[in-house]
């Protein structure tokens, strides 16, 4: 039996909650010899998976140093490991990989979940994100296999570096549809908790919006959303939940009323964005108030599952009470949800996966 091609695929999160990753090495592990490295962020203990998973400590987990730090850890270990490609995972990953695959005449496949030298974590600081962009414009157009995830953020960098992306959005597995098992109605925002998230907003709106709010995730502006709720005296009506691993979303996703995925534009990161959220919310049949940004109105053109909205609270209110006060649209919505959740799926995601693999040059 001939030995399976090795794929080590380095991100910069910790490999328990990449819900895309998981999916992403779960798929190729059928046809390769898989192993995800990461960082340790948590004490929860890896889950067992078709693939192998590696969780590096480091003891600056921020700022410049952390990244020079995990590329340079990450770039020894894939030395003296080895793999016939490396699947690296945004561009804080991409130095370790390219290098390493260079120098061993290895394969690379670039993934990038999101348009990197765009997040407002950058845009609002022009010095580190001129090394970011010089980084990326030094390497990137030498990239020969590349994915990303929504068309928008592949047609960018196409037009910027002469660079072909392949599309693999973040759609689940299908799954048969669980039925609600809680019968108190409240919104559901699940993700990160950074900036430009319109969490702000979401909180402060909470003050007029009858349901309650629970939010799974964490981030930057933990401690400060806790405040804003406290300041708008809605602690009552608002529960944070904290990091969950992918398998204890569903419950949470499924008993909502409906979810929340109102982003700023704060950078075309954002502007482009096609997040993992706004499909978890299409497979629990649940209507979303959502951004109008390019990718969501491509498909809610298409689907119709949801109420669009600004990251500005009045905005969210209105979005809100509409989906409370008019049953006829929120039933319409929800069963063009179950609608979608049939063709966006991950079983017919990964077959560009797939397809980029089997073409990698």
């Amino acid at each position: 039996m001939d030995k399976k091609p090795s794929v080590i695929a380095t991100v910069i999160n910790d490999v328990i909650y990449d819900q895309r990753m998981i999916r992403i090495c779960t798929s190729l592990s059928r046809d390769y010899d898989v192993a995800l490295w990461g960082r340790k962020k948590s004490n929860e203990q890896i889950v067992a998976r078709p693939f192998k998973q590696k969780r590096f400590s480091f003891l600056v987990s921020k700022g410049p140093m952390f990244y020079l730090l995990y590329n340079l850890k990450t770039f020894i270990h894939l030395l003296f490991t080895h793999f016939d490609i490396i699947h690296a995972v945004d561009l804080d990953t991409l130095p370790a990989g390219y290098w390493a695959s260079k120098l061993k005449g290895k394969k690379l496949v670039y993934d990038s979940h999101e348009y990197f030298t765009e997040v407002p974590e950058l845009i609002n600081r022009p010095s580190k994100r001129k090394l970011w962009l010089k980084i990326e414009q030094a390497i990137l157009p030498k990239v020969k296999n590349a994915m990303t995830v929504g068309q928008m953020i592949a047609d960018a960098y196409q037009e910027k570096y002469k660079v072909e992306f392949a599309v693999v959005r973040n759609c689940p597995l299908k799954s048969e549809l669980q039925e609600k098992t809680e019968t108190e109605k409240y919104l559901l925002y699940q993700g990160a908790l950074n900036k430009g998230r319109g969490l702000e907003a979401l909180i402060e709106a909470m003050q007029h919006i009858s349901i309650k709010l629970i939010i799974i995730g964490s981030g930057d502006l933990d401690d400060e959303l806790k405040r804003l709720a406290l300041h708008y005296n809605v602690t009552d009506k608002v529960d944070f939940i904290g990091l969950l691993k992918p398998s204890e979303l569903p419950p949470y996703t499924m008993n909502a009323f409906a979810g929340i995925n109102v982003s700023e534009n704060l950078g075309l990161s954002y502007y482009y964005s096609l997040n993992n959220k706004f499909f978890d919310y299409i497979h629990a049949g649940l209507p979303a108030i959502t951004n109008k940004f390019p990718e969501y109105q491509l498909l809610n053109d298409k689907y119709h599952c949801s109420v669009f909205a600004t990251a500005k609270s009045e905005d969210i209110v209105k979005a809100v009470n509409l989906l409370l006060d008019d049953s006829e649209l929120y039933e319409r919505l929800r069963k063009n949800c179950l609608l979608a959740r049939e063709a966006l799926t991950w079983e017919n995601e990964e077959k560009e996966l797939l397809k980029t693999y089997a073409e990698i040059a």
